[in-house]
């Protein structure tokens, strides 16, 4: 599994805005941008998605910006992941029901596998919110 850049990215914005929301800024998409390391036009692609999602909000006028649609510490990794890229996909042959697969499904102790790691991860992933990181922004 890997996490897809604009997800990480995702992340780091809710972060951000975790950072600055509880002392009432609204920060500019330019500014959470700058503050990420990523284009601008990545930033609202990725701030678009994350609006549709329900995570942040968008503040509208002279002093608009962005602000957290929600409490970070209700938004898990996996919220972010869900939010971002749909699914976790470990393995192609645990989606579709085994249809990418052309062996039966049925008592494949492979796919059993792929799937008990796919709950231990979207377990840990739900149990990591954004309030649990660490990152210092300058």
């Amino acid at each position: 599994m890997q996490v897809q850049r604009a997800t990480d990215c995702a992340i780091r914005i809710l972060h951000y805005l975790h950072h600055y929301t509880p002392r009432g800024d609204v920060p500019t998409a330019h500014i959470i941008a700058q503050a990420v390391g990523i284009s601008y036009p990545f930033f609202s692609k990725i701030a678009n998605q994350l609006k549709r999602k329900g995570l942040v909000a968008s503040v509208q006028g002279r002093n608009g910006g962005y602000r957290l649609a929600k409490s970070a510490r209700e938004i898990s990794v996996y919220d972010v992941i869900l939010a971002m890229e749909e699914d976790l996909k470990i393995n192609r042959c645990c989606h579709a029901a085994g249809k990418q697969c052309g062996r039966s499904a049925k008592g494949c102790t492979i796919r059993a596998y792929y799937r008990e790691i796919r709950e231990m991860l979207v377990d840990a992933l739900s149990g990591k919110y954004i309030t649990d990181f660490a990152i210092v922004w300058h």
